[in-house]
């Protein structure tokens, strides 16, 4: 499974800053499957350099509308050198769909609500919902400016680039000119919004 981790930003943990489990990813990549029983791990890796960042050993016992699951893990304190070991079971159920069919959701262990993610931020002994442990979105923490540099570099990325904004970016192999038109239209408005908020800034410097 995607992670990043990539650290803390101050503050409370945000909900990108640890591990998630997606239920949902689970099942549709087959780790978890109603009416089986299977057994595993889930391996979290840093989408930016491709690092292994997390692993947890699982056991997923799914029946026709409910379930559990066993997560079990051994982690080394960094700087005690202390094996911790961890084995959790988590509950799953499931509600109706209005159509037909079903949805399945993890029983969060703490508060008891039907989730479709439970997650482990830095620190934490076991998974739990994103009430339980009062995460943010590192969004909700980021200025206006940040959030439109962010958003600059995250098109660039997507296209290949890793250089600086306003930089050129060259079209990659396989991809039509129509398709890298519009992809450099966004970044083009993104990276005038970011210019816009740099000249902002440097007037209320000036006037200091």
């Amino acid at each position: 499974m995607g992670g990043d981790n990539s650290g803390r930003h101050g503050g409370r943990p945000a909900v990108e800053d640890g591990l998630t489990l997606n239920l949902n990813t689970l099942i549709r990549e087959g780790l978890f499957c109603p009416n089986q029983d299977r057994r595993g791990s889930i391996v979290w890796t840093n989408t930016t350099t491709g690092k292994r960042v997390g692993w947890i050993g699982y056991h997923a016992d799914l029946g026709q509308q409910h379930g559990r699951v066993r997560l079990t893990d051994t982690s080394t304190h960094p700087w005690s050198g202390e094996k911790r070991q961890s084995d959790d079971w988590i509950e799953l159920t499931t509600t109706p769909q209005p159509f037909g069919g079903q949805h399945w959701w993890f029983i969060c262990p703490r508060t008891g609500d039907l989730v479709s993610k439970l997650y482990l931020p830095p620190g934490a002994a076991s998974f739990a919902s994103r009430r339980a442990y009062r995460l943010p979105y590192r969004s909700q923490r980021e200025s206006p400016s940040d959030r439109a540099i962010n958003r600059a570099f995250k098109l660039r990325r997507k296209l290949g680039s890793t250089g600086g904004i306003g930089q050129s970016i060259r079209k990659p192999k396989g991809m039509r000119w129509a398709t890298f038109e519009r992809e450099m239209a966004q970044v083009e408005a993104a990276e005038t919004l970011v210019n816009g908020y740099t000249v902002l800034l440097v007037r209320r410097l000036t006037k200091r």
